[in-house]
């Protein structure tokens, strides 16, 4: 038992950077972009408003309805991306920041779904499983999956995030 906890001391002293890069080791660092009149993020006190992240990876986005142009598979890969999207977020907004420092509170994902498609929870899985996956306990969240007849850019899916800062 001392080893595992030993273990957990060393998890909470991690980077959230260097646990990215543990969990997604091809994983580059998301670039702060916005497709319109918003900011990426709104900082409130000690909480972070994530505006809703594509699933942008090496400047490619993964597009199409669910499941009749990308099957729940690539979609829930999506979801993935766009979660590793937020985490560079928050890394970029202090990257000094360990593990301890952050709370995922709530996630409110969006699926580009066909009129019949109900699977949605499974896609949004994807980003769940990797902020979990990252953040241990803290990466625990409410959450949100819901289908959209489109989203922009024709992306499979988007993802919208609150987190709680811990550190100052």
């Amino acid at each position: 038992m001392h080893i595992v906890g030993k273990i957990y001391i060393i998890f909470l002293l991690m980077k959230l950077a260097d646990k990215i890069l543990e969990v997604e080791q091809d994983y580059k660092q998301f670039k702060l972009v916005t497709l319109g009149n918003y900011l990426p993020f709104k900082k409130i006190g000690n909480l972070v408003y994530v505006s809703g992240q594509l699933p942008i990876k090496d400047e490619k986005i993964i597009t199409g309805k669910v499941p009749s142009e990308t099957d729940i598979k690539e979609a829930s890969y999506g979801s993935r991306i766009c979660m590793l999207n937020t985490l560079s977020i928050l890394d970029q907004l202090n990257p000094s920041c360990e593990l301890s420092d952050f709370n995922c509170i709530h996630v409110a994902g969006y699926v580009n779904a066909d009129h019949s498609f109900s699977d949605h929870p499974l896609v949004i899985n994807g980003a769940s499983d990797v902020v979990c996956d990252i953040m241990g306990e803290k990466g625990k969240h409410s959450r949100i999956a819901v289908g959209a007849s489109s989203l922009p850019k024709n992306a499979s899916v988007e993802v919208a995030s609150i987190f709680e800062i811990l550190k100052k």
